[in-house]
């Protein structure tokens, strides 16, 4: 697995993926989100770190939530951890849990394009409680990028709340063949 942070954009919303979706990715990130494993958060998020953009230079991060059903059965957040961990790494970046997951919603993994963007209507709202305003870019922290159907959710969310332009960073993104 080669992690090089590469600018792309999905759904209209730019940002950086560090690294394909593939086996050993595939397999790190169920093993945190499906095995509990979040101790490799930590590695990932220095790797992460190393090749952060300089444009998200004291970035405020801002996790994407999981469902309340995947929370639930979690009992963690871990693009929360994510964050968290970034946080810890990039000098002068914030992370701020703005987002809200509402309601239930079906697993995005086998669903297309439309599906995921009917799916995700209203998935998202936004708490500004204790917020103080930018103190820098906003970033949405998400493991994996497929469609960008949810980080467009979760960026539409933020910016009807009133909040400048938003990227994300996401681990990796997944490709579509022969891409």
């Amino acid at each position: 697995m080669e992690l090089n942070s590469r600018a792309i954009t999905k759904s209209g919303i730019s940002g950086v993926a560090f690294c394909d979706y593939g086996l050993l990715s595939g397999k790190i990130v169920n093993a945190i989100k499906e095995s509990g494993q979040t101790s490799l958060i930590g590695p990932i998020a220095s790797l992460m770190a190393k090749r952060w953009p300089k444009e998200f230079a004291g970035a405020v991060l801002v996790p994407v939530p999981s469902s309340p059903a995947n929370y639930k059965r979690r009992g963690y957040q871990h693009t929360l951890k994510l964050a968290n961990a970034l946080e810890k790494r990039i000098p002068g970046a914030s992370t701020r849990s703005l987002l809200r997951s509402t309601g239930s919603r079906l697993d995005q993994a086998n669903l297309g394009l439309l599906e995921r963007i009917g799916n995700l209507e209203g998935a998202f709202e936004v708490d500004l409680r204790g917020f103080e305003g930018l103190a820098g870019q906003i970033v949405l922290i998400d493991d994996v990028v497929t469609t960008g159907a949810t980080v467009a959710a979760a960026s539409r969310a933020l910016t009807e709340a009133g909040l400048g332009s938003v990227s994300f960073c996401v681990f990796a993104e997944t490709r579509a063949k022969g891409a």
